[in-house]
């Protein structure tokens, strides 16, 4: 089930995305007096228990997910963070707000932890009512071919982003200046390509950096002016503390450092909140996960009479 998934394209739809016509009156004049993401760019950081989520993975490595991963489950989180509150997988282009029509991530793979290593992207897709299971089996589908031994040059199983990059790189800088100047008009007028948004990590539901990876905290990572990202998330390193209970009693607790900068012109503050409340539970008690959501929630576009 794709988000929106049957509704006829109108005149103001976009291939990506359907325009949202009920806003209210500021919702709709927001995108006016904040005409780019650097201007309404908000940050959001919390700190998440999964004292309980590493009970959780470390039961699940043992049977049915032997590569379940904290990064997996915050993937899967979101997206069942988006099926609750649709709102968040929204976009701006041009002055107008748009209710994307795929529920897309974009991530990073290193090929190596060394100064020289390479990188490349993938851009895994889910289902809006997917499981935790369904989305370790996208994300490790697009990462496992991937030869972490090698140059992105001599990758035989470069996917189609390192094809189109390589491609580009043979180019003067000119060219590839041109070439991105044209690719931002044709996207503020919805006319880009749809093979072209397909490989882009940059036209996605929303961006997850690992920076715990490389044993950091978590910076606040901007949102792509190029592209229809509205929320970039980096995650960090992990912290134990001891702390005391409501019985007085001292306890261990494993806490998770996550920061956030969305595009506040998608949707209000209230809206917001609800997905990240659902996001925090979800990585809290993942075993919600294993099941598909009682309900999937579509966003509502369409003027009452």
């Amino acid at each position: 089930m794709k988000p929106l998934e049957g509704r006829k394209r109108r005149f103001g739809d976009r291939k990506d995305g359907f325009l949202v016509r009920n806003l209210d009156p500021m919702g709709k004049l927001i995108p006016f007096i904040m005409r780019s993401k650097a201007d309404s760019w908000v940050l959001f950081e919390d700190k998440i228990d999964i004292t309980h989520t590493q009970d959780f993975m470390h039961q699940l490595r043992k049977s049915e997910l032997p590569n379940l991963t904290l990064y997996h489950i915050i993937f899967a989180a979101i997206v069942r963070s988006y099926s609750q509150v649709p709102e968040m997988n929204r976009f701006i282009a041009g002055n107008n707000i748009y209710a994307r029509n795929e529920m897309k991530g974009s991530m990073v793979v290193m090929k190596g932890m060394q100064r020289d290593s390479e990188r490349t992207m993938i851009m895994p897709r889910f289902e809006m009512d997917a499981t935790l299971p369904e989305v370790v089996e996208e994300i490790e589908r697009l990462a496992n071919p991937i030869d972490k031994t090698v140059k992105v040059k001599e990758d035989k199983n470069a996917n189609d982003f390192d094809k189109l990059e390589l491609a580009l790189d043979l180019l003067p800088n000119v060219l590839i200046r041109f070439f991105f100047i044209l690719l931002k008009w044709l996207d503020r007028h919805g006319w880009i390509p749809r093979a072209l948004t397909a490989l882009s990590p940059f036209h996605a539901s929303f961006f997850i950096t690992n920076m715990g990876s490389i044993g950091m905290e978590p910076v606040y990572h901007h949102i792509y002016e190029f592209g229809t990202i509205s929320i970039f998330g980096a995650i960090g390193s992990k912290n134990i503390v001891y702390e005391t209970n409501r019985k007085g009693e001292l306890c261990r607790k494993v806490y998770l450092n996550m920061k956030f900068v969305v595009d506040e012109r998608i949707c209000d503050g209230f809206v917001f909140a609800l997905g990240f409340k659902h996001i925090k539970s979800c990585i809290s008690h993942p075993e919600q996960l294993l099941k598909r959501p009682t309900q999937v929630f579509h966003d509502k576009l369409d003027r009452h009479s």
